[in-house]
């Protein structure tokens, strides 16, 4: 095969060194003047000329490139000017186009458009590139020019760094910086945007420039995550982030359109196998177990009940904001999962009554937490929390660390709602634990084994770690209480959104007014009756026998 031959602008740019402030010409030069030297065709042209020609079309022959006068075998075109007028110019018919464009076919009916605009600060060529379908090299020529007035109208990005970024790099921009300082999102929600992105979105188009991503490449990963059986609110979630994201990416020029511009959700597979929160007699059961099984967090689930507190409110409450005397608590912050205490969800702070009981219930708690500081030697913090882990109970108690222990609790009440792969997993982890202790080793004294399998060898076993088998053991140890205690039969939601479920849902039964139980909740009354008021088999036992009181006549 020959020798492939290069056009003239791509031989053009490997002579030229773009490092410095001068574009310095590598080819050929004049000796005498220092101009550099390329052969166009069978002719020898300066390299300035031919620099100004390739960025700007043709000169006419009565034209002259002046070169720059620092240094004349620079190239840079802003340092280069042109004097002289071409010949027989045609009448000038207003304001020219800006860009210029070309295309190429890439298979039958599919076009590759280029429109190059202006240079980047470096000196190279501006370009910008689309794909589109077209029947006829004419119908692909018409979009060609649309493609022209567009970009020539268009905000363009100021380098090519910014023009070329991944998907994965502008993500974390748009994250940090438009959404976390400029928007001022909550760090949960921005961290759950990024776990969203990883797992769904980044192994497909992570390392592929924002520019190249399509409509069709967006609906086949919404459509993933459908099959993958996602709720509607996780694939609402996702289109919450790429929706501003590329309007984002396409307002500083890191893409020339926005695929989610005509996004359709898909409908998602999910059905939600929700429980209803607990009933009186349930959430006394709950409490109760609590108080023996798991009493370090007992009061802040009393708490969470009376109150309907958010998990990162509960956890968040100094001693100052109960006013003792008053029956009243004020919650103006919250804790996020990596422990930081920021404002509440809503930004607003919210002061209301609690019950004389639940304010002697605190207290006690309160007096509780100075005498463990004084038999550890040491002072309460200024303004302590109510609930911490620490001595002097200057920070919070960890969410995670309240979801941990109500988890446990669960267990013991046999209300979990894990994964029945995950329980089947459990359940023979115990098994193993359980099994037939291996024979001493002839001369080996000491004690027999506690049990069939060690948590490393059931870790082993099992394709999991050391820790994971400790955990499933207790866990399915638990389990098999709750059969035998006599709550195998309870099915209710024992999480902290439950208490929360269980408050606005007793106080609207009860009649009392949606606004007033929204206040207490600290959001509006449309979210208070679409997400935390649940029918209970309860409520709906009493609505049928006030129906039924109206229809028969009853009681009148």
């Amino acid at each position: 095969m020959g020798r492939k031959v290069e056009d003239l602008a791509t031989r053009f740019d490997r002579l030229v060194d773009r490092t410095g402030e001068h574009h310095l010409w590598l080819g050929s030069r004049n000796s005498d003047r220092g101009t550099g030297r390329i052969k166009v065709g069978n002719t020898v042209a300066t390299a300035h000329r031919v620099a100004w020609e390739l960025a700007h079309g043709p000169l006419s022959p009565k034209q002259r490139v002046v070169t720059c006068p620092l240094s004349p075998a620079c190239v840079r075109i802003d340092h280069l000017s042109v004097e002289g007028a071409p010949a027989d110019s045609p009448p000038s018919r207003g304001r020219a186009r800006k860009g210029a464009g070309s295309m190429r076919i890439v298979r039958p009916g599919t076009w590759e458009l280029r429109v190059t605009i202006g240079r980047w600060d470096d000196g190279r060529p501006r370009s910008l590139t689309r794909t589109i379908t077209a029947k006829s090299e004419s119908a692909a020529a018409a979009l060609l020019g649309e493609f022209v007035d567009e970009m020539t109208g268009s905000h363009l990005p100021e380098t090519q760094d910014l023009r070329d970024l991944t998907v994965d790099q502008a993500v974390d921009r748009f994250l940090d910086e438009c959404l976390a300082v400029e928007k001022g999102r909550a760090e949960k929600t921005i961290n759950d945007y990024r776990y969203i992105h990883e797992r769904w979105f980044s192994p497909a188009i992570g390392a592929q420039q924002v520019k190249r991503i399509e409509s069709a490449t967006m609906d086949r990963l919404f459509g993933t995550m459908r099959r993958a059986g996602l709720s509607a609110s996780r694939l609402n979630q996702a289109k919450s982030l790429y929706a501003p994201f590329f309007r984002w990416a396409k307002r500083r020029g890191m893409t020339t359109r926005n695929p989610m511009a005509e996004f359709q959700l898909p409908t998602s597979t999910y059905r939600s196998e929700e429980r209803t929160p607990p009933e009186v007699e349930e959430l006394s059961i709950l409490l109760s177990t609590a108080v023996e099984v798991t009493p370090d967090i007992a009061p802040l689930l009393v708490l969470g009940a009376v109150t309907g507190l958010r998990r990162g409110e509960l956890v968040g409450i100094p001693v100052s904001a109960v006013a003792w005397r008053k029956n009243q608590i004020t919650i103006a912050s919250a804790v996020t999962s990596s422990g930081k205490v920021k404002t509440t969800k809503t930004r607003r702070s919210r002061t209301f009554h609690i019950d004389s009981e639940t304010t002697a219930m605190l207290k006690r708690h309160y007096n509780q937490m100075k005498e463990g500081a004084a038999a550890a030697g040491v002072e309460l913090a200024a303004d302590s929390f109510l609930f911490s882990l620490t001595q002097d109970c200057s920070t919070p108690m960890p969410p995670d660390y309240l979801t941990k222990r109500v988890a446990v609790l669960k267990g013991y009440l046999g209300i979990e709602d894990k994964d029945p792969d995950v329980v089947v997993l459990e359940d023979e982890a115990l098994r193993l634990r359980r099994s037939t202790p291996p024979a001493r080793p002839a001369g080996k004294t000491g004690p027999l084994p506690g049990g069939g399998l060690s948590y490393r060898e059931i870790g082993a076993a099992l394709g999991r770690s050391e820790r994971w088998a400790s955990l499933a053991v207790a866990a399915a140890e638990r389990r098999e209480h709750s059969q035998t205690s006599g709550h195998g039969d309870l099915d209710f939601d024992g999480s902290i959104l439950a208490l929360r479920k269980f408050t606005s849902s007793e106080l609207l039964d009860a009649g009392f007014n949606v606004s007033v139980v929204a206040q207490r909740q600290g959001h509006g009354p449309q979210v208070l009756t679409r997400h935390y008021s649940k029918s209970r088999a309860s409520s709906d036992k009493r609505a049928a026998e006030h129906l039924g009181r109206v229809v028969h006549g009853k009681g009148q």
